[in-house]
């Protein structure tokens, strides 16, 4: 019966390399990857993913954790799309996957604690990155393998992740409104505990400190009344644009301008996931697209090879970014 060694050895390729390709990584060129799929009809190779999981003492369930705010989640199909990207990947490897989630940090650890004793999960992708994270310090000291998705706050170098460069796409965002011939765009965030938004904030500074301008941003939470909005404009009169920290927020931002009688046609919003929302809105929202499928599928194939040495030498994937332009940056 052929092995993987046996498979390598008729490809030309190192052990590691035809791994990677089980996995479908997108590090392995289609070439490279076609040469592989030819040796293994050759050879009438199948791997046997259970039998690898049996052999180790482990379950073939990948634990996703997702932020602790389950109505956040919920309503955000940005999550949504990353579990399909994470699942499409299990599911060609025969692995299930097993959903965390709770309403605060205590009851998120919680659950991931009964899936690592109840169902043996050692494996799991984290989908969000705070300053301060409970869930990363449980599972650094209970010695479970995980990957990032987001900038890892500490322990960078030791630290599996895939992101995309939130910096550059704020910075991209902020530009785009400057050329497209806006003067005093604010960013507006909900969160910067989150890194994600707290790194758009930082590209979006970058930009306007090159553009020798002050940066300027404005909180919104969900108590947040549109008597706050109407208080901010007025003390910032000379604000013709707004880079939203997402797309949902650029649908409140809409929503409040027009609660206090502003036309949406004298201020340019961006936001960011490109999700249904910014497509459903109007005006339809220009975003700037972070695939976060493809987020999900490169963290599923990180943390299946994460007892590879040589494959996890590659300690962080990054995914690009495009902006989608749309009626919202129009004048």
């Amino acid at each position: 019966m052929a092995t993987i060694k046996d498979v390598a050895r008729e490809a030309g390729v190192s052990p590691s390399t035809v791994s990677r390709t089980l996995h479908d990584s997108s590090l392995i060129s289609q070439e490279t990857k076609e040469k592989i799929w030819r040796a293994m009809k050759k050879l009438n190779y199948s791997p046997n993913f259970a039998a690898q999981n049996l052999a180790n003492n482990t379950s073939n369930i990948i634990g996703v954790i997702l932020p602790p705010n389950e109505e956040s989640v919920a309503n955000n199909p940005f999550f949504g799309q990353i579990l399909q990207g994470i699942t499409s990947v299990c599911n060609q490897q025969a692995y299930m996957v097993s959903v965390a989630t709770g309403k605060d940090n205590a009851e998120l650890i919680e659950n991931v604690q009964m899936m690592m004793e109840r169902g043996q999960v050692k494996r799991f992708i984290v989908t969000f990155s705070q300053q301060s994270d409970d869930v990363l310090e449980y599972l650094d000291q209970n010695d479970a393998e995980y990957v990032l998705i987001g900038e890892p706050i500490k322990n960078i170098a030791e630290t599996l992740y895939v992101n995309n460069d939130n910096v550059a796409a704020g910075k991209d965002a902020t530009e785009y409104l400057l050329d497209n011939g806006y003067y005093h765009p604010v960013y507006v965030y909900e969160d910067l505990e989150e890194m994600v938004q707290k790194d758009r904030f930082i590209g979006y500074s970058h930009a306007m400190e090159a553009d020798e301008r002050t940066p300027l941003s404005y909180q919104i939470k969900k108590e947040h009344t549109k008597e706050e909005l109407q208080e901010f404009i007025d003390q910032h009169p000379e604000v013709d644009s707004m880079v939203a920290c997402d797309d949902i927020m650029g649908v409140t931002l809409q929503n409040g301008l027009l609660a206090i009688h502003r036309n949406l046609a004298d201020y340019g919003i961006i936001s960011f996931n490109n999700s249904l929302f910014a497509r459903a809105s109007h005006p339809s929202l220009t975003s700037v697209e972070i695939f976060p499928t493809s987020l999900g599928m490169e963290a599923a194939v990180l943390v299946l090879n994460v007892d590879d040495r040589d494959f996890t030498k590659v300690k962080h994937v990054s995914v690009p970014h495009k902006i989608v332009e749309r009626e919202s940056t129009k004048r």
